[in-house]
């Protein structure tokens, strides 16, 4: 799958004119999603649901690293949600590292 289709549909989703800054979130987001599934591309019967996740990330403003759930001023302290965005939505597509060589 490429990934000019793939930005493509989460713009026409979200009824947003591609731009740059738009374009490198949804291609960051793409790359963390292969990694998180431990795949080199993005296969066709994964299309839907990662259009959908990327889609859902950029409602949601979420891209790229962790955001803060917590801060508090007297001697500092923060506390970061790194919860991923596509925890049990992509799951079944993931990959076990290993797995794909034996079955050669």
């Amino acid at each position: 799958m490429q990934n000019e289709q793939i930005i493509e549909a989460v713009l026409k989703m979200n009824n947003k004119e591609e731009n740059e800054i738009i374009k490198l979130k949804i291609e960051a987001l793409i790359n963390e999603i292969l990694s998180y599934l431990n795949r080199n591309k993005i296969e066709d019967y994964m299309f839907a649901s990662v259009v959908s996740v990327i889609s859902d990330c950029l409602k949601l403003d979420i891209a790229n690293g962790a955001k803060i759930q917590s801060y508090s001023e007297g001697d500092i302290s923060v506390s970061f949600s790194n919860v991923s965005p596509f925890f049990g939505r992509l799951d079944s597509f993931k990959v076990i590292k290993g797995v794909e060589d034996v079955q050669k």
